[in-house]
């Protein structure tokens, strides 16, 4: 486990370009590769083994009724790391890429892996007829939908947006798969070729700052610890540092981050009001 007293005031500074390439790798900051349709699932340590009235009892609570295939992969392994973890998707009319750092287990009681801490958490704030699923190593969301029109789809939905949408409006977030399946076999390895518009992805300032922090101790990785996650800032000229922050002190309060800010210089977005701390 990584000493926290030298974690918190480690500022892992980079100046985002899509030549600066690692040489460090962590299991969870995979190296460049093709995609691979082999998809492994790393039982999430200590999570409680869901039973179909276990589940049957979450869907009456929240009155909702999931999809098959998500309600099967629920049964089957109650939350799960996924190898390999990179989406690919569209956003600001461009490819980027964020990870999947877990799908959320039912009844677990440790927020960052939690479905139901995510669902209380957030049902103010996500889209409603929509389910948190999931979630990057940024605390970005992985949202399941249950509308009508687009039933099972998977969206994601960024957590540090300027306040100048409605953050509660699905049609506002990037459409990723039509289904929990399809997101599932979407999953690929890392490709650094994906950075060529000057502004990297989600994925890409991850790995860099985890990989940083491997250099220093080889046994890190963010997946050994759930209760954490990366947070970015951006100053006025463009330069992103990544901070591993407590992930239940980060997820809860609303505020535009790092990145947000970081799309807005480079032209990608415009820049509006910050979103306020609650």
């Amino acid at each position: 486990m990584y000493r926290w007293s030298q974690l918190f005031t480690l500022l892992l500074a980079a100046i985002v370009g899509c030549s600066d390439k690692p040489d460090v790798t962590t299991h969870d900051a995979p190296q460049s590769s093709p995609k691979t349709a082999v998809i492994s699932m790393q039982s999430i340590e200590d999570a409680p083994v869901l039973t179909d009235d276990g589940l049957k009892t979450f869907e009456q609570k929240h009155s909702v009724q999931l999809p098959k295939n998500y309600r099967d992969f629920l049964l089957s392994s109650n939350g799960a790391f996924p190898s390999p973890n990179c989406v690919t998707f569209e956003e600001d009319e461009r490819i980027t890429a964020s990870d999947v750092f877990c799908f959320f287990a039912i009844g677990d009681e440790r927020p960052g892996l939690s479905l139901d801490w995510h669902y209380d958490t957030f049902k103010d704030r996500i889209p409603k007829s929509t389910v948190p699923i999931g979630r990057d190593s940024s605390g970005n969301l992985w949202l399941l939908s249950l509308r009508s029109d687009d039933a099972g789809s998977i969206f994601f939905w960024d957590h540090g947006s300027y306040d100048t949408f409605d953050e509660t409006d699905l049609s506002n977030w990037p459409k990723v798969a039509p289904s929990f399946h399809e997101f599932q076999q979407s999953l690929i390895a890392y490709d650094a070729t994906l950075e060529t518009d000057g502004v990297p992805s989600r994925y890409s300032l991850v790995k860099q700052a985890t990989e940083g922090i491997a250099k220093r101790d080889p046994g890190f990785s963010t997946r050994a610890n759930p209760g954490f996650v990366w947070h970015c800032d951006c100053d006025d000229e463009g330069k992103v540092s990544m901070q591993f922050v407590k992930y239940e002190v980060h997820a809860v309060t609303t505020h535009t981050c790092g990145y947000t800010r970081l799309r807005a210089i480079n032209g990608l977005i415009k820049e509006g009001h910050t979103r306020l701390p609650e």
